[in-house]
């Protein structure tokens, strides 16, 4: 029974610190200047302008798609000036720009989103996770995890030596 609590906390270390390094990774690509992961880019929501849709912390993944291929309700990421704005497309101007609008406002946004200007349509939510991420940025709580990851693998590695040496000296 003990092995088996023993492996299943293993595969759930291994689980969190593989989820771990594939959030930084994405969050990396996520920049609009940069490359983006395999067409996937993630974002945490900073406002209420997408509530109920979008919640104040949850995290989103947009996935780059044809921006001729948008239509009215699907869910965009663009770029604002500095900032990145998630809104869902209201119509499509004769020009081919769209017209936004965030599900908890009254009127449409003031800009009109081109192809220079978008980034991606949002394909999955996670609730919560920006909330988690913006707390992992705190330098304190950084190093806290960080340490449990380096503790982590160096049992890992540390429990791997071990049972490699105990099997040679058996032979």
């Amino acid at each position: 029974m003990i092995k088996l609590i023993k492996k299943v906390m293993s595969l759930l270390g291994l689980l969190f610190v593989v989820f771990v390094l594939f959030i930084a990774v994405l969050n990396y690509f996520s920049n609009p200047v940069k490359r983006s992961l395999f067409g996937y880019r993630g974002y945490t929501v900073i406002s209420g302008s997408m509530e109920p849709t979008l919640s104040l912390g949850d995290y989103i993944i947009t996935k780059e798609h044809d921006f001729d291929h948008l239509k009215e309700g699907d869910v965009i990421s663009f770029e604002n000036g500095q900032t990145i704005v998630t809104h869902r497309i209201e119509k499509t101007l004769p020009d081919g720009r769209l017209i936004t609008r965030g599900d908890a406002n009254r009127i449409d946004d003031q800009l009109a989103v081109g192809e220079d200007e978008y980034i991606g349509q949002m394909r999955f939510r996670i609730p919560y996770l920006g909330k988690i991420m913006i707390w992992l940025q705190e330098p304190i709580i950084f190093g806290i995890v960080m340490a449990l990851i380096a503790t982590r693998l160096l049992i890992a590695i540390f429990f791997y030596s071990e049972k490699e040496s105990r099997e040679t000296n058996t032979h």
